[in-house]
């Protein structure tokens, strides 16, 4: 019996090799110019990124850490968003440290987070870099911030001391212990004395007995061991273990906050959101996890609503690496994003503006994975193809700024 036409297409072209599936020229692909800062965005690669922003619920950027613009891009996209209902910025933080840095920026700025943080600079993430703070300043003053992670492996820095206001004699005597050992872990460097890695289950069970009739604070000490066990994968060598178990908790944080917004306000939040680029681009991550980035694309199509993905990723020039250390935390690296830029070379991209430039450029994701096709994604290594696959966007520079450390030790 002779297949349908259509059925007998389909089987043909299942069965047709990857180069003739792939045959074709490669038209260039020429970046945008673009500038961004506390005024919006500016420049021909602005147009592309305000024209998503009236049909978008979230946009998601992500990021590889450590350098001084991306923070610039969130406070321009909030300028662009603020008249389309973009009062929310979400963060690569733990909730509780959230709540701690949001009441300091409130109250005092940058400058008092500074000073909070002097003795103590990695008790939080991120935000423990001038720029960071300051984007996350700016959008206090028209939105708010919610925290979508684990509890930082620092965070006991500041949660200690919080835990203390009010307990008893002996819960501060135990809690003047222990914060007394976790900053010479810190400022010795000594990675494995840090308490989220060495402490024992009897110094749990102590602290939960400490505050078992104070439900806040005894919420806060189960997010910190909750976010212990999770660091403790990676300290056993079980990453997919680590990435699956911190997934699940970033998930159910932000759908609590996020439903708590909608239940309160009448309607959707429409948030911004940056975090590392595993984060924040759609389909799964080359850490094997469906992450947030993917399940922001459920929620707003539900809501009739789009997702706008940009990947804030330097080509070359420096940014900051963070490492527990006695010579200090903080040490400026250069980039390498080798991979990166021979994939966009690869799919047709022409370089030469950005690297001659000093500015930034927007790259459209969407012809370059149209460029590569199935053969060239398949050959390139999985955070490439997830950063091609999952990003809208791809805004990069060849003079890549490294961020500057509010507190160096």
């Amino acid at each position: 019996m002779r297949l349908p036409a259509l059925a007998a297409l389909a089987v043909s072209l299942m069965a047709a090799p990857a180069s003739a599936q792939d045959a074709g020229d490669t038209p260039t692909i020429e970046p945008m110019a673009i500038e961004f800062g506390e005024s919006g965005l500016a420049g021909p690669g602005a147009d592309p990124l305000r024209a998503e922003l009236a049909d978008a619920q979230f946009v998601a950027i992500g990021e590889d850490h450590g350098f001084a613009d991306a923070p610039r891009l969130v406070t321009a996209m909030s300028v662009e968003g603020a008249s389309y209902g973009f009062d929310t910025y979400a963060i690569e933080v733990g909730p509780y440290s959230t709540q701690w840095l949001g009441d300091v920026l409130s109250d005092g700025g940058t400058e008092a987070l500074a000073g909070r943080l002097e003795g103590i600079p990695l008790a939080v993430p991120f935000l423990n870099m001038r720029e960071e703070a300051q984007a996350a300043e700016k959008f206090l003053e028209r939105g708010r911030l919610w925290g979508w992670d684990q509890e930082f492996i620092g965070s006991p820095l500041i949660h200690f001391a919080e835990l203390q206001e009010g307990a008893s004699d002996e819960a501060r005597a135990l809690l003047s212990e222990l914060l007394a050992t976790e900053r010479e872990a810190f400022s010795s460097g000594n990675q494995g004395a840090v308490f989220f890695f060495a402490a024992t289950p009897e110094q749990w069970a102590a602290l939960r007995e400490a505050f078992a009739a104070d439900s806040v604070k005894l919420a806060l000490v189960d997010a910190m061991e909750r976010s212990a066990k999770i660091y403790g994968h990676y300290l056993k060598g079980r990453g997919l273990d680590n990435n699956l178990d911190r997934v699940a908790l970033i998930r159910e944080t932000f759908l609590d906050a996020y439903h708590t917004a909608a239940r309160r306000e009448g309607k959707p939040p429409k948030v911004i959101l940056k975090g590392g680029s595993t984060h924040a681009g759609r389909s799964t991550s080359s850490m094997a996890t469906f992450d947030l980035g993917s399940l922001l694309e459920g929620m707003a199509a539900a809501n009739a609503m789009e997702v706008l993905h940009i990947a804030y990723l330097p080509l070359a020039g420096e940014q900051i690496g963070v490492m527990p250390s006695p010579d200090g935390p903080f040490a400026i690296k250069q980039v390498d994003a080798g991979k990166l830029r021979a994939a966009l070379e690869q799919a047709g991209v022409d370089l030469g503006p950005v690297d001659a430039g000093e500015g930034h450029f927007v790259i459209p994701m969407e012809p370059v994975k149209r460029a590569l096709r199935n053969k060239g994604l398949q050959g390139l290594d999985p955070m490439t193809r997830f950063t091609v696959l999952g990003y809208d966007y791809l805004i990069t520079t060849a003079k890549g700024r490294a961020a500057t450390p509010l507190a160096e030790r």
